[in-house]
């Protein structure tokens, strides 16, 4: 199956699969994929959290924002992003020019029965004390930014959703 967008950008909470569906998804089309995580990992020679622990939020968000604005997305790219790349209106605003935003939007109770403890990732929570207060403020830019947004279902099932991603991009 052909996608008709050549250039895809997977935004969502953490949790969602942005980069385990942009890895299959990639895969599946023949797609170049870039994980922006994973990119920034490799300037730091390190994981995330450790860096937002000793730099903080803003310095990394700083990071993120750079890493986006610096990344040449060529035709067939499928880009997973960090899920607070939408507090940075200029990489937003990049990726929105340059691709297709696809927001992966699952509920928090599902994100929570995937992702058993959210302290061992590099999560931005901002002044949020929770993770349903963080959820509810992210969903707002999420949507805003959507060019098309995917509902899971209640079930989390890996080849259903792949599915449903891959027939409302072709």
């Amino acid at each position: 199956m052909s996608l008709k967008y050549k250039r895809i950008t997977l935004i969502g909470m953490s949790g969602v699969g942005k980069t385990t569906f942009g890895k299959e998804l990639a895969k599946q089309e023949s797609y170049t994929f870039i994980d922006t995580d994973l990119l920034i990992e490799k300037q730091l020679h390190s994981k995330i959290k450790p860096y937002i622990k000793k730099y903080g939020e803003k310095n990394f968000k700083a990071l993120e924002e750079n890493t986006i604005l610096n990344l040449p997305i060529d035709e067939h790219t499928i880009i997973s992003t960090g899920g607070s790349v939408i507090y940075s209106e200029n990489a937003m605003n990049y990726l929105k020019k340059e691709s297709t935003i696809v927001y992966l939007k699952d509920s928090l109770k599902n994100i929570k029965n995937r992702i058993k403890d959210f302290n061992k990732r590099g999560l931005i929570m901002g002044n949020h004390d929770s993770l349903e207060s963080l959820y509810n403020e992210r969903r707002k830019y999420y949507e805003n930014y959507a060019d098309i947004t995917i509902n899971y279902p209640d079930f989390f099932s890996i080849s259903k959703i792949l599915h449903t991603i891959t027939s409302h991009l072709s």
